[in-house]
């Protein structure tokens, strides 16, 4: 399966879920998604709304990446 990198962060609230939302949708079932967004408030909308729409996700503090800058990776159930 393909990866898709969905990059918001240069999106503000409530545009962030949007984004993330549209993006899972588009996803095919077993398609790994990456999400690099800024913010822990961010952060916390979107796995918000994964968990919400039934998927597990993981987040990290995003690689050479600024304070606030976070990873959330998951594979579309």
């Amino acid at each position: 399966m393909s990866t898709q990198i969905i990059d918001i962060t240069n999106k503000i609230c409530p545009m962030t879920t949007v984004y993330v939302r549209l993006a899972l949708d588009r996803a095919a079932s077993g398609e790994r998604l990456v999400v690099f967004l800024k913010g822990e408030e961010t952060r916390r909308n979107v796995l918000t709304l994964l968990e919400t729409l039934g998927q597990t996700a993981e987040w990290s503090v995003a690689d050479d990446a600024a304070e606030g800058d976070y990873r959330i990776s998951l594979c579309k159930s």
